[in-house]
């Protein structure tokens, strides 16, 4: 049988810090990250921005205790270019993925800081509301962020509880879920397709 093989949404995501990120801010962020990274299944984990070399441990998510920084690798030759946040104050900046597995990480990331730090990013998605749908579900069956919360309104039809929204989210849960580019393209493809449904664009 032939696997199904879907071409993922090209995404941009612009992040820029208006506010000091407090230490308490900061701390919340890094201990929710750190669980993010423990609850996804190893193909949808960061890895290091410098050579491509997937991350066999949260902390290497931290450099030092104020960076923390990722990139993304597929199965082939692909790694992304490394995104990199200062607890200190960060100029703007661009997050392009690609469409790749990374990509569903870095949306929880943004997630999580515009939750747990709050006030200080504005953060938008080239796609709108659905870039946000997902990963706030996700989170919030995780217990990393209390509400649904994002930088962007999405559609809450069926929230958390909709069969569809259900599969999708145990389809990126578990450390030990085998998952790939093609799974990925999948689920990308099915979040784009339910948000339309949704919201009938």
């Amino acid at each position: 049988m032939t696997p199904i093989s879907v071409q993922p949404q090209h995404v941009t995501y612009n992040v820029k810090q208006i506010e000091w990120i407090s230490l308490s801010q900061w701390q919340s962020f890094t201990l929710a990250v750190t669980e993010a990274f423990w609850l996804l299944p190893v193909h949808l984990r960061p890895c290091s921005p410098t050579n491509g070399a997937r991350m066999e441990r949260a902390s290497m998510m931290f450099p030092s205790p104020r960076i923390f920084s990722f990139g993304g690798k597929d199965e082939g030759n692909y790694v992304s270019k490394g995104v990199m946040f200062n607890q200190d104050l960060s100029i703007a900046f661009c997050i392009e993925t690609e469409g790749q597995p990374i990509d569903f990480f870095t949306r929880i990331v943004l997630i999580l800081l515009y939750q747990h730090c709050e006030g200080c990013f504005e953060i938008t998605s080239s796609a709108g509301g659905v870039s946000w749908s997902l990963p706030v579900r996700w989170a919030i069956r995780h217990h990393l962020i209390a509400d649904s919360g994002s930088p962007q309104p999405f559609s809450t039809e069926g929230f958390i509880t909709g069969a569809a929204d259900e599969l999708l989210i145990r389809s990126v849960s578990g450390a030990e879920r085998p998952f790939t580019s093609a799974d990925w393209g999948l689920v990308s493809e099915l979040e784009f397709a339910l948000e339309e449904l949704k919201t009938g664009k």
